[in-house]
C-alpha cells in the first residue's frame, strides 16, 4: 500500500474543511436565497450556498469595472429590479466552481495523482472564469435576436402609422398581435403592460431601453417619444430612416448567425474527415504488418 504524503494530506485536508465549512455556513444562510435560480440555468445552484459565503467572507465589494459591466448585462438578462442579486448569484457560481475544484484536486493529491489534481484545480478556475465571461455571450446572442425583428417592427410602425393611427396606438397594437417568445416582442409587451397600468410612456419606453440596450434601440424610442409629444409627419420619415439601417443590420446578424453556424460545423466535420482517413488507412497497415 502506497503512503500518503503529508503534505497532501495536509493539502487535502484545508481544501476538505474549507469546502465544507463554507457548504454547512452557507446552507444555513442562503438555501432560501438559491431556491429563485433557475434550475436548467443554474444546474448546480445547490451547491451555490458555498459560494455565496465565500464571496461574502472575502468582503468582494462589487465595485469593479467588470461589476459595472455585468450589472448592465444583468438589467437586460433579468427583471432590473434584481441585478444586483443576480450580480452576486453569477459570482457566487463562480466560487462555487472554484470550491468544487479544490475539492477533487485534495482527492486526487490524496491519491497521489498530482497532475490530474492540478488539471482540476485548473478546471475549477476555468469553469469559474467562463461563468463570468459567458455573461456577454448571452448578451450577443440576445442582441441578435433584437436586430433580426426590429425591422419587421419599426416596418409596422409605419404601415400602421400611415394608416391613420396614432403611435401608441400602433405600437398597442403590434403588441397584442405578435407573439411574445422573442426577445423584441417580449419586452415590448411588457412596456405597453406599463403604460397601460398608468406609468408614462417615459417610464415605459425607459424600461425597454434598459432590457434592450443597444444603441439602434435608443434611437428608435427618441424617435417615439419625441412623435408622442409633439405629434407630427416627421416621424414617419424618420422611421423609415430608421427602418432601413435596421435593414442593414439584420443582414449583418443574418451573417453572423451563418458564420457561427458553420463554425459549429468545423468540428463534426473534422472527425467524419478523420474517420474516413482512419477507414482508408486501417486496410493499409493491417496488410503491412501481415
Amino acid at each position: 500500500m502506497e503512503t500518503i504524503e503529508p503534505w497532501a494530506l495536509g493539502y487535502f485536508l484545508v481544501c476538505f474543511f474549507l469546502v465544507f465549512f463554507c457548504y454547512v455556513r452557507g446552507n444555513k444562510k442562503y438555501k432560501g436565497v438559491i431556491a429563485v435560480l433557475d434550475k436548467d440555468e443554474f444546474s448546480l445552484r445547490d451547491f451555490f450556498p458555498a459560494g455565496f459565503y465565500l464571496m461574502e467572507k472575502t468582503r468582494y465589494s462589487y465595485g469593479s469595472s467588470f461589476d459595472r459591466v455585468l450589472r448592465k448585462y444583468m438589467k437586460e438578462l433579468y427583471d432590473p429590479k434584481y441585478c444586483e442579486f443576480y450580480v452576486r448569484a453569477y459570482w457566487a457560481a463562480a466560487a462555487s466552481y472554484l470550491l468544487m475544484g479544490m475539492l477533487v484536486s485534495g482527492l486526487l493529491m490524496l491519491g497521489g495523482q498530482t497532475g490530474i489534481a492540478g488539471l482540476m484545480l485548473g478546471a475549477g478556475i476555468g469553469l469559474g472564469y467562463m461563468t463570468l465571461t459567458a455573461v456577454s455571450e448571452k448578451i450577443e446572442k440576445r442582441h441578435l435576436l433584437i436586430s433580426m425583428d426590429m425591422p419587421d417592427l419599426t416596418n409596422k410602425i409605419v404601415i400602421l402609422s400611415g394608416a391613420g393611427m396614432t403611435l401608441r396606438a400602433a405600437i398597442i397594437k403590434i403588441s397584442a398581435e405578435m407573439s411574445n417568445d422573442r426577445p423584441l416582442y417580449r419586452e415590448l409587451d411588457r412596456a405597453v403592460s406599463m403604460m397601460e397600468a398608468g406609468n408614462t410612456a417615459e417610464a415605459a419606453f425607459d424600461y425597454f431601453v434598459t432590457r434592450c440596450n443597444m444603441p439602434q434601440m435608443r434611437r428608435f424610442v427618441s424617435v417615439v417619444l419625441q412623435n408622442m409629444h409633439r405629434g407630427g409627419q416627421d416621424v414617419t420619415r424618420a422611421l423609415k430612416e430608421i427602418g432601413e439601417e435596421q435593414w442593414n443590420n439584420r443582414k449583418n446578424a443574418a451573417r453572423q448567425f451563418a458564420e457561427e453556424a458553420s463554425t459549429k460545423m468545423l468540428f463534426p466535420m473534422m472527425l467524419m474527415l478523420l474517420a474516413v482517413i482512419l477507414l482508408t488507412i486501417a486496410p493499409a497497415v493491417m496488410s503491412m504488418r501481415v
